[in-house]
């Protein structure tokens, strides 16, 4: 097998996204991320692989095109400087929502050291917030600020990705926060979003995700995929509705591996 090389990768990646100063940013977001695999605490949940370089490089690319749009033309320097910043806040969008707490801290010193004079960059949406206190007040919760954070990094990160997972002990405002954000959909686009809840570990795999007889060839759903097949067919008006289905259990290859294919 012939290891790939990163910063190859990123380099024409980060051109593809109009990055005009990707020559010399690939290197650093290529060291961020070794950086950060050699140096943090090991966890189950972390990914600093070419498939999560991936999704930083085209979120940047995002923040740029978003940022251009709202400011004159730029050039030169200028320019430069909107790329590294774009690229910065990528990276803390990407990469902080999935941190556990003792690596804040060891996140934002590889980011000083790859990025001299950076900071970790904290998401700011005031008009989201002030719809996330009224919903707060409605549920009798208190938005502490790292509960908040949570709530907004959440909702980025389901705007970036397909399938999400939320890890944490019983008791830190999991469901709590899934429960708010669905709030927030709700007074934001006026649709009506239905949560299905699967405990994926009370039946075995084929009740999950369906089973082909070896004999007669017949498929038979499982309650996934019958799910699935329900709100595609759009029987009752499943098309005007967000749908979020909900794996709530332990995490394990029996289920979680399945999912992936």
């Amino acid at each position: 097998m012939v290891v790939p090389d990163r910063k190859l990768i990123a380099q024409v990646m980060l051109y593809s996204q109009g990055i005009v100063s990707a020559e010399k940013l690939a290197g650093r977001v290529v060291d961020l991320f070794i950086m950060s695999q050699k140096q943090m605490s090991k966890q189950s949940h972390y990914d600093f692989g070419l498939r999560a370089l991936k999704t930083l490089l085209v979120s940047a690319g995002g923040l740029k095109r978003k940022a251009i749009m709202d400011s004159e033309k730029l050039e030169g320097e200028e320019l430069v400087t909107l790329e590294r910043k774009v690229l910065i806040q990528g990276a803390c969008n990407n990469i902080l929502p999935k941190l556990v707490a003792d690596d804040l801290d060891i996140f934002s010193s590889i980011l000083e050291d790859v990025f001299p004079g950076s900071e970790v960059t904290k998401m700011e949406d005031e008009k989201l917030k002030e719809t996330l206190d009224e919903i707060c007040k409605r549920y009798n919760y208190t938005p502490a600020d790292g509960w908040v954070q949570k709530i907004l990094q959440l909702k980025m990160v389901i705007e970036m990705r397909h399938g999400i997972m939320i890890v944490g002990p019983s008791g830190v405002g999991k469901t709590s926060a899934l429960q708010t954000l669905k709030a927030i959909y709700e007074v934001e686009d006026g649709m009506k979003n239905e949560i299905y809840t699967i405990d994926p570990k009370a039946v075995d795999k084929e009740s999950l995700y369906g089973v082909l007889d070896g004999t007669t060839l017949e498929w038979t759903d499982g309650i996934f995929t019958h799910l699935l097949r329900t709100i595609i067919a759009n029987q009752r008006g499943e098309a005007d509705r967000r749908h979020w289905i909900v794996f709530d259990g332990d995490v394990d290859p029996e289920w979680a591996e399945n999912l992936n294919r």
